[in-house]
């Protein structure tokens, strides 16, 4: 089980401002990910990927609003989705607003849920048994965030506030006074 928060800003652009985040899992510590529609995490597989994008391409079947999707082994379209796309905060269409908004993502090992809160909103959550289904029973896995851009940018940040894990890892705080 996990419990990770943190502050996520997606920069002040928003007609012209891409792609967006993700926060990824994977087994093989990897940085092959791809620039642009795959948010640095296209092509890492086996993962799971909850993609903040804030572009829409087409191609990935995206929404026109700024929207979180809970995707697996590293494909961005959201045929692959396992929950979502859904618009990311409930009061906007838009999170590219010069804005720190708080993020809250939880996994359960005992009810198997993967849950995703955006500004204090429950926003996604899927059952899945990450250890077997995904990681084919290995439950050490890499954990982190990927971002890129294509012909538009923004800027990208994130403070960890809380990092939980109900294992033998000791819990830390990596921004002094979060």
């Amino acid at each position: 089980s996990f419990d990770v928060r943190m502050s996520l800003n997606f920069g002040c652009k928003d007609d012209n401002g891409a792609d967006g985040m993700v926060f990824i899992l994977q087994p093989l510590s990897t940085s092959i990910g791809s620039t642009g529609s795959g948010i640095g995490y296209q092509g890492i597989s086996p993962s799971i990927g909850i993609e903040f994008d804030t572009w829409q391409n087409s191609g990935n079947n995206d929404p026109s609003f700024d929207h979180i999707g809970i995707l697996k082994n590293g494909i961005p379209n959201h045929n692959n989705s396992l929950a979502g796309p859904i618009q990311a905060s409930i009061n906007s269409l838009n999170i590219e607003d010069c804005n720190d908004h708080s993020v809250r993502i939880s996994w359960d090992v005992n009810t198997q849920m993967l849950s995703v809160y955006f500004d204090c909103q429950l926003r996604l959550s899927v059952e899945i048994d990450l250890i077997n289904d995904i990681f084919n029973g290995d439950p050490s896995v890499f954990w982190g965030f990927s971002s890129a851009t294509g012909g538009f940018a923004n800027k990208h940040l994130l403070c960890f506030e809380l990092i939980e894990f109900n294992q033998q890892l000791e819990n830390f705080t990596l921004c002094p006074n979060g």
